[in-house]
């Protein structure tokens, strides 16, 4: 049985939870659009009967929950790499949450300005088996959080345990692995919409002109999808000056031809709100703040949603992979999505990235897309993704439509969009770094000068026969990190003045 109480104060899918080490009693606080049941609390969706609530055991969870059991509590983080849970203990208790600022917050903790962040950020590149998932910060009882990925969790009341399950698929052709992926598919969107729930989903997806997002929604387009999120443009690392073709990435007639509605996210500055640190706060790399629009239509809506997203689809359907990222530990690379992670909470959505559906068979689908089955869809050339190319193609997508370039939706960021932020960041690197405003400006701008060049000089390298990769480097002060530090403060602020419940000895919540 599981203590509960609402906290107007967490995100619409956030939770905090407690458990008393010594009878293993649990009480969670949680937000409006956390399911709740007699054993377990989940904001999430899994290949699975939702009445039964046994999503320890899916092989395909997105969200995240907590469940009791008769001799433990188990904590389920998501089998996709872009959701994670943080844990700790001091003598007489375990925590738990779906999110860091609202744990810091709870605890009275803060992260180490000694510390650096860019490792627990780049961690889980190691692979879900090697990762280290310490998470240091400060607080006088708690010595650090525990950043949790993939593995359930297992407390006891001798301790806690990490529950390592391996279960191997050999898919023998492209057929076998897209039926199997299509039927867990609709199984999680059964899920999603179970009457047994006090919300059912929406559904959503994205699409572009690349592949995996675009693969994403043809594998799903069929299952009662409200929107495809788009942009017009790719936000690419190059200037349209530069290659005019990679600023383009506009899904919309893909999206008409697979018959769906369409929501575009491009967006200028001023529409940024003060909100924008839910993008900022998660880890130190690249704010994902190309998903602002969709992060504000989601959250107007009453219910809950799902996202259909291709975060990982470079790793699994590429042609192209080095042995090493052909292990079962499933390889990352690079830790998108994630930044979504305070965000999805705050408007109710989760993140379902297709790919990391059986990613731990990576080396089967890679002999798949090596094969002489799937040689009609490959291209030949360095961006190369036949079986996402195929499942495109088969639902009459034309070749030249999509696939021809590798683009991105993440772009060069070192200073907040919103202009009242920008003023309250300045003043945080004023008041703990003695920077001026004006050697910041200035610095911003030579960072941007110079991340710009190096892009230039890599896209011209090839035709001048020079090496690419070319080194261009001048010290910086690093204002993407100081960022990070500065949005994690600030929301755990906001965070402190919201909560109705925060954690302090002898005050428990009856």
């Amino acid at each position: 049985m599981i203590r509960k109480n609402f906290d107007s104060g967490l995100p619409r899918l956030g939770w905090i939870s407690y458990i008393e080490k010594t009878s293993l009693s649990v009480t969670v606080l949680h937000g409006a659009d956390v399911e709740l049941a007699d054993n377990f609390i989940v904001e999430g969706v899994w290949d699975g009967d939702f009445k039964l609530g046994n999503f320890n055991c899916a092989e395909h969870f997105f969200g995240s929950g907590l469940i009791v059991q008769n001799d433990g509590v188990l904590l389920v983080p998501s089998t996709a790499l872009v959701d994670k849970l943080f844990f700790c203990e001091d003598g007489e208790y375990f925590f738990a949450s779906n999110s860091l600022v609202c744990l810091l917050a709870y605890l009275g903790a803060e992260l180490d300005p000694t510390h650096n962040y860019k490792i627990q950020s780049d961690n889980i590149m190691m692979g879900i088996d090697r990762y280290d998932s310490s998470f240091p910060i400060l607080h006088n009882k708690i010595k650090l959080f525990e950043q949790l990925f993939y593995f359930v969790v297992k407390i006891t009341k001798n301790g806690y345990k990490r529950q390592h399950i391996d279960r191997k698929h050999e898919f023998e052709n492209y057929s076998a692995y897209y039926d199997t992926l299509r039927e867990k598919l609709k199984d999680i969107r059964r899920n999603s919409c179970s009457p047994d729930r006090k919300k059912s989903f929406l559904a959503y997806t994205t699409i572009s002109r690349g592949y995996d997002s675009t693969a994403a929604t043809a594998l799903t387009h069929d299952l009662d999808i409200n929107k495809a999120f788009t942009s017009r443009k790719s936000s690419s690392a190059f200037l349209p000056w530069m290659n005019p073709g990679a600023a383009v990435d506009d899904g919309t007639d893909i999206a008409r031809q697979l018959k769906l509605k369409i929501s575009y996210l491009d967006y200028v500055e001023k529409d940024i709100g003060d909100d924008e640190t839910l993008f900022i706060c998660p880890t130190p790399a690249e704010p994902e703040i190309v998903f602002y629009k969709a992060y504000q239509e989601l959250g107007k809506n009453e219910v809950p949603s799902i996202v259909f997203t291709g975060y990982h689809g470079d790793e699994l359907w590429n042609r192209n992979l080095s042995p090493q990222n052909l292990k079962r530990n499933i390889i990352r690379g690079g830790v998108s999505g994630i930044n979504l992670g305070e965000a999805r909470l705050e408007s109710g959505f989760i993140n379902i990235p297709i790919p990391f559906m059986y990613a731990r068979e990576v080396s089967s689908l890679h002999s798949i897309s090596n094969s002489d089955e799937l040689a009609p869809w490959s291209t030949g050339d360095d961006y190369d993704r036949p079986i996402a190319r195929r499942v495109v193609e088969d639902q009459g997508i034309p070749r030249e439509a999509f696939g021809s370039r590798k683009k991105t939706v993440i772009n060069f960021y070192n200073k907040p969009k919103n202009k009242l932020l920008r003023k309250q960041f300045y003043k945080f690197l004023e008041e703990e770094y003695g920077l001026g405003k004006s050697h910041c400006i200035l610095s911003s701008n030579v960072d941007t000068l110079i991340f710009y060049s190096k892009k230039l000089l890599n896209l011209f390298a090839p035709a001048l026969g020079i090496k690419s990769q070319p080194l261009l480097t001048i010290k910086s002060l690093d204002l993407p990190y100081k960022m990070y530090f500065w949005a994690v403060k600030y929301e755990v602020n906001k965070k402190k003045s919201s909560l109705n419940n925060i954690w302090q000895d002898n005050e428990r919540i009856n």
